[in-house]
C-alpha cells in the first residue's frame, strides 16, 4: 500500500532505497509533474540516493511505472465497499474510478497510453459486467454498458483536469453567455446527472 512519504531529507547519500518508499515518491513526483517526470535522476534527487540505486530497487523505469500504477489501482480497489444491487455496483465503480483519477492524474495519463494492467482493475470490470448481466442485460450489452460508464468517467475527468474548475471564467463574456453550460456548470452536478442518465439507460435496456 502506498502511504505518504515522511518529510525531510537525510544527510549523506544512502546506498539503497526501499521499493515501497520509492513508489511513494514516484507517485508524488508523477502527480506533481506527470508520468514522464518519473526518472531515475529525479527520484534519486528526491530520495538522496544515486540514480543507480533507484534502478537497482525498481528493476528499470518501465517496471517502476507498472508497479506504481498497479499499486495505486490496488489501493483504490481495496477502499471500495461494494453493495449488492447492480445500480449501487455501477455507482461505486464510477465514483471510485473518478476519485482515483482525480487524486492521481498519472493513472489517467498511463491509461491513455494503454489499458490498466492491474489485477484489481480486471476484477472491478468483471464485477460490473456480471452485475449488469444479473440485471438482465445480454453479455454484449453488459460489456458495452461497462464500457459506456468507464468512458464517461475517464472523459469527464480528462476534461475537468484539462480545463480546470474555472473554465467559464476564463473565456470572453459573449462566448460564456452562448455556452450551453452558462447556467449549469457545476462539475459535481454534471457528473451526478450524467451518471444517473447512463444508469437509467441501462435500466431501460435491461427491462426491454
Amino acid at each position: 500500500m502506498i502511504q505518504h512519504a515522511p518529510g525531510g531529507a537525510r544527510a549523506g547519500r544512502r546506498p539503497t532505497v526501499d521499493l515501497d518508499r520509492l513508489l511513494v515518491v514516484a507517485a508524488e513526483l508523477a502527480d506533481d509533474s506527470g508520468l514522464d517526470a518519473v526518472t531515475f535522476r529525479a527520484l534519486g534527487a528526491r530520495l538522496d540516493v544515486s540514480a543507480m540505486a533507484v534502478h537497482r530497487a525498481s528493476g528499470g523505469i518501465d517496471a517502476l511505472r507498472h508497479a506504481l500504477i498497479a499499486a495505486l489501482v490496488e489501493d483504490a480497489v481495496a477502499e471500495l465497499e461494494w453493495p449488492t444491487d447492480w445500480h449501487g455496483i455501477v455507482r461505486t465503480f464510477a465514483y471510485g474510478l473518478r476519485d482515483l483519477l482525480l487524486r492521481h492524474p498519472l493513472v489517467l495519463e498511463a491509461h491513455r497510453q494503454a489499458s490498466l494492467d492491474a489485477p484489481g482493475a480486471d476484477d472491478v470490470a468483471h464485477r460490473v459486467v456480471e452485475a449488469l448481466e444479473g440485471a438482465g442485460l445480454s453479455p454484449e450489452h453488459a460489456a458495452y454498458g461497462y464500457a459506456a460508464v468507464h468512458d464517461f468517467v475517464t472523459g469527464h475527468v480528462a476534461i475537468r483536469l484539462g480545463r480546470g474548475e474555472s473554465e467559464l471564467l476564463d473565456i470572453p463574456q459573449t462566448r460564456r453567455d452562448a455556452s450551453v453550460f452558462a447556467e449549469h456548470h457545476d462539475y459535481e452536478r454534471r457528473f451526478d446527472v450524467g451518471l444517473a442518465l447512463l444508469i437509467a439507460g441501462l435500466d431501460h435496456t435491461a427491462a426491454a
